[in-house]
């Protein structure tokens, strides 16, 4: 596949699944239930339709599709199941806001992976954006001093470091199709979840955001984000999953206004100029800007 090509199919296929991951948050809130039957009720659906889909569209049967995955498969699995347990439970312990901020940081925690797993040299650039993006981290954090949301902000900063490993892999082993992978992460942190989940008894309303998340939103956008690193280079990656940390909060404070506060809009402000300046130079730099 030309250059080209190959630079446009990431770029849909990441952008895609972005966006269609954006209203995810605030499905989250709507459906207001425990992180651990979030879990199994979005992700029993969501890793069976990515299992079964990838089987019928390679036609390679479900076995072999699974088989296909490798022992890098099998860690994107167990780093994927953590994910999505660590991603439904800061939600419960701190605002949309911050859990999504603090995710904005995985491409830079994916640089230094790369560097620590892969040996890729992770340049200056780099380093100067992760102490600007530690400094707005910081900016934010500072709104939960003595509450709650310390817990909330450190699991949403585990879910971004597991959540950069995820992509580091998927990067560096890019002949492996790791869409079953992902599928088996969502069932495995849906197993797992089941003796832990309160399962309340839910309303119509509830149901339809749960099946909403379950039956399309997951399924869609983990697959085309799972694809979307094979193709795309990382500065680009890092881009566009900034979109996440501004239209997430901005679909809950428009539609249940959740006020995301004064310091978690500084800070992120701060985290979204860093990162979104070490994009563009890493773009200019490798020579990619014009595609």
């Amino acid at each position: 596949m030309p250059p080209g090509a190959e630079y446009r199919k990431g770029l849909l296929l990441t952008l895609g699944g972005v966006l269609v991951f954006t209203p995810d948050s605030l499905l989250i809130r709507l459906t207001d239930v425990d992180p651990f039957t979030l879990a199994v009720g979005r992700g029993i659906p969501a890793g069976l339709i990515m299992l079964f889909g990838y089987a019928l569209v390679t036609r390679q049967g479900l076995l072999s599709s699974v088989r296909t995955i490798g022992r890098w498969g099998v860690l994107v699995c167990l780093l994927q199941g953590a994910c999505s347990i660590t991603f439904y439970a800061a939600f419960s312990y701190t605002s949309v806001a911050n859990v999504l901020v603090i995710f904005a940081c995985t491409p830079l925690i994916a640089a230094l992976l790369s560097w620590v797993i892969f040996r890729e040299k992770v340049s200056a650039s780099t380093y100067w954006a992760i102490a600007g993006a530690a400094t707005g981290l910081v900016i934010v954090a500072s709104g939960s001093f003595g509450g709650i949301r310390w817990f909330g902000d450190s699991l949403a900063l585990l879910n971004a470091v597991m959540l950069a490993a995820v992509f580091t892999i998927l990067r560096g082993h890019r002949e492996i199709n790791m869409i079953p992978a992902s599928g088996i992460g969502l069932l495995v942190a849906a197993l797992v979840s089941i003796p832990f989940a309160g399962f309340p008894p839910l309303d119509a309303l509830q149901l339809t955001w749960l099946a909403l998340a379950g039956v399309v939103i997951l399924p869609l956008a983990l697959t085309l984000l799972t694809l979307g690193p094979r193709y795309l280079p990382a500065p680009e990656v890092g881009m566009i999953m900034l979109l996440e940390a501004v239209l997430g909060p901005l679909w809950v404070w428009l539609i249940i206004q959740e006020n995301p506060g004064i310091p978690t809009l500084i800070g992120g402000t701060v985290v979204l100029v860093v990162l979104f300046a070490h994009s563009l130079w890493r773009l200019r730099t490798s020579g990619l800007e014009s595609g």
